[in-house]
């Protein structure tokens, strides 16, 4: 909880206007209260302790779990290394890259990953902060955002789709050119 704490990080990109996040901050700090009192567990420290409602912090308390990343999870359950064993390329992507993608969000798990088997990464985002600059540095090849003008959320979301597929179509565009180039100086 706090400044640095998931309401105040996440609430936001949910919708939450201050006064929210200042109330889900509040429950935050008052489900830690309870747990130290009740249980005598101080889980005020806990990385992702706070995300999703305070679950990692319950699931602690309650159930003896350990936490890890969710994406982490996701990988190991879908088998993700073995599955990308013969892949040239891998493409992920999410609604925007920022620095919490590099917390551990998927593009930066799947990247950290692909890495190790120097898989090269695109990320394909709905929008890129300006602090993406770190994410090279966990294995993402490429960041594509696929808005195409400076518009407004409210009227941009209606064209979402037909700009995923013009950045798609852009970056296999891309990927053909490079390919044909490579067969044509091997003649």
């Amino acid at each position: 909880y706090g400044p640095t704490g998931a309401s105040h990080i996440f609430g936001p990109q949910k919708g939450a206007d201050p006064a929210m996040v200042e109330e889900l901050d509040r429950g935050v700090i008052h489900l830690c209260e309870v747990i130290r009192r009740d249980l005598g567990m101080d889980l005020s420290k806990v990385p992702g302790g706070g995300a999703a409602g305070a679950m990692g912090a319950g699931m602690i308390a309650f159930f003896g779990s350990r936490l890890q990343m969710g994406i982490e999870t996701v990988l190991d359950t879908v088998s993700f290394d073995q599955t990308i064993g013969d892949a040239d390329l891998i493409l992920t992507g999410e609604g925007k890259i920022d620095g919490q993608s590099l917390r551990g969000k998927v593009v930066i798990g799947v990247a950290r990953r692909a890495a190790r088997q120097g898989k090269p990464v695109v990320a394909v985002v709905g929008g890129a902060d300006y602090d993406v600059e770190p994410a090279y540095g966990e294995g993402v090849t490429a960041i594509f955002p696929i808005n195409r003008l400076p518009q407004d959320f409210s009227v941009i979301r209606a064209h979402s789709q037909e700009n995923l597929i013009f950045a798609m179509d852009n970056i296999m565009r891309l990927i053909q050119a490079v390919l044909m180039s490579k067969l044509y100086h091997r003649r």
